[in-house]
């Protein structure tokens, strides 16, 4: 399987993530984004700031993507998350998953995301008109 993991403080290349996964025995291309709301929990948001430790959360980013794409049997997987400050409308995931079929590739997706917000070390803080809260993340199961 090919894989693409990357960390960032810059703008997500979904088009990049797209065409890593891309092949001619892919008839399935699929790209999930992850994108900062306005409203989480009933209250207003504006900005989202992404902290990590980033050392840890590379290497559990390039750990979720493999074994959510052997869990599947993908042939291709990007995952890109953004770190820092971004507004409401910006782009905080990017995932792609190329596959032969469409099952495979979305559930390899919707896992990879899931065991993302589980495992990877990565927190977010909400501002918006009643100040800063950090967001409580997801538990593993």
């Amino acid at each position: 399987m090919k894989l693409l993991v990357e960390l960032l403080r810059t703008e997500l290349d979904q088009d990049a993530a797209r065409d890593f996964v891309s092949a001619p025995g892919h008839g399935a291309v699929v790209v999930f984004l992850g994108i900062v709301r306005d409203i989480h929990e009933g209250k207003a948001v504006g900005a989202v700031d992404y902290t990590g430790y980033e050392p840890l959360a590379l290497t559990e980013l390039e750990s979720v993507a493999r074994e959510a794409g052997a869990a599947h049997a993908v042939g291709a997987v990007a995952l890109f998350h953004r770190l820092g400050m971004l507004q409401v409308g910006g782009v905080s995931l990017v995932v792609a998953v190329g596959a032969r079929h469409r099952r495979p590739a979305m559930e390899c997706a919707l896992l990879l995301v899931d065991l993302l917000k589980q495992r990877v070390p990565i927190w977010k803080q909400e501002f918006g008109p009643d100040g800063a809260r950090w967001v409580a993340g997801t538990l593993p199961r």
